[in-house]
């Protein structure tokens, strides 16, 4: 069975490479993707922010 996959926005940025290689430690450590540790970044700064990124439900259609 496939997840619903949410939209997403392509977003192109620069990080120091200490970060890059901090990432890359993490990933091979414990597996976890460079991009999703990022949105799990991002979603954590945000909160801090006060504003509530919920993730949203996907759709799923039903199986008969």
């Amino acid at each position: 069975m496939l997840d619903a996959v949410m939209p997403r926005k392509l977003t192109n940025f620069h990080i120091d490479v200490d970060q890059a290689e901090g990432l890359q430690l993490v990933k091979d450590r414990e597996g976890v993707p460079i991009a999703e540790q990022i949105r799990r970044g991002i979603r954590m700064w945000l909160e801090s922010k006060g504003i509530k990124a919920e993730r949203k439900q996907a759709a799923t259609r039903k199986r008969s």
